[in-house]
């Protein structure tokens, strides 16, 4: 239920009250009534209130996706009028989104994605014509299912491999990659040990993702499957570019990248610890006295990989990648 899960980061969740001329809450309320997901709100007991998201599959249980609620106020919910009620994100302390109240029957109906005959197909087959001009940089990852909706048709889901593929280096041109040109058998060398024996891609895969706007998602998985996560690896060899960052260079990029991020969902009152960028490799792509900083990327539900140069002081970003935050 991926869907679900990217919708919740934007839902998140929150607590419902009357407010002073006691209006009542229960029915579906959405963003636009036409939407195929929402929220159903309905009465537990004379104080409380369950909270449920809905979508393809029906809705969560009470309780499971939210507690249920009291009835007197709370910060993530603003009051506009019986119909119209602002919901807050919890990531986002300032804005509020406006949902509407469809009906006060909370039965919820499961209402398939309209179907968009102008929609145009996106060809996610693989490049085996053309040859990179550069060399593709690709990281370990996560397996992970991803479960696929189409618009108009059955949901499915599919396995997406650990191997990446995440940018083309081009002398010292960087750039976002989707990483068409991958293929079976394709050797690729760790960053930090260009003088490694090569490791072979043993199988590669793609799908039409749907999450936000459609686009593509290459994957694969290696021979060697004991690389550790964010490993980054080269379709060429490249020594003396990359190495891992000394003490200082460590200790130098975290006083300047502060950030600290809440990861995933989590119940009310139960926040885990903020997880912080990872520096990986450092590397003098530019040749410009300016070392690359190859970091870790936190989101709320992905990571992904961030490249920085320190100028004047500051850290100035490169290239910010995140492949696999939409599948």
């Amino acid at each position: 239920m991926r869907y679900i899960t990217l919708l919740i980061c934007s839902l998140s969740f929150f607590v419902v009250a009357h407010n002073s001329w006691g209006a009542d809450y229960t029915g579906i309320w959405k963003s636009n009534c036409a939407d195929y997901f929402g929220v159903q709100i309905k009465h537990v007991d004379n104080s409380l209130y369950s909270i449920s998201f809905c979508g393809l599959d029906g809705c969560f249980e009470p309780g499971q996706w939210a507690p249920n609620s009291k009835n007197d106020g709370d910060p993530q919910y603003k009051v506009i009028s019986p119909e119209k009620i602002g919901i807050r994100r919890k990531d986002d302390k300032n804005e509020y989104f406006t949902y509407i109240k469809c009906t006060s029957n909370p039965t919820w109906t499961v209402q398939p994605p309209p179907v968009d005959l102008n929609e145009k197909t996106i060809d996610c087959s693989f490049d085996n014509t053309s040859k990179d001009d550069g060399v593709l940089i690709a990281w370990i990852t996560t397996v992970r299912k991803t479960t696929l909706f189409k618009r108009g048709s059955k949901s499915t889901t599919t396995t997406v491999g650990s191997f990446r593929p995440i940018a083309m280096l081009t002398g010292s041109s960087l750039k976002e990659t989707l990483g068409a040109t991958i293929h079976k058998g394709q050797s690729f060398w760790p960053l930090l040990s260009p003088s490694a024996k090569p490791i072979k891609l043993q199988s590669v895969s793609s799908f039409l993702d749907h999450m936000g706007e459609d686009h593509c998602v290459y994957s694969g998985t290696l021979e060697k499957s004991d690389l550790s996560r964010w490993t980054l690896l080269s379709s060429k060899p490249l020594p003396d570019i990359f190495r891992a960052p000394t003490k200082e260079e460590q200790e130098g990029f975290y006083r300047l990248n502060t950030s600290c991020v809440q990861q995933g969902d989590y119940p009310a009152g139960q926040a885990p610890p903020c997880v912080r960028p990872t520096l990986l490799v450092v590397s003098e792509i530019n040749k410009n006295g300016k070392l690359e900083y190859w970091a870790t990327e936190p989101y709320i539900w992905d990571t992904g990989l961030t490249v920085w140069e320190i100028n004047t002081g500051k850290l100035i970003q490169l290239l910010q990648i995140c492949v696999g935050c939409s599948d």
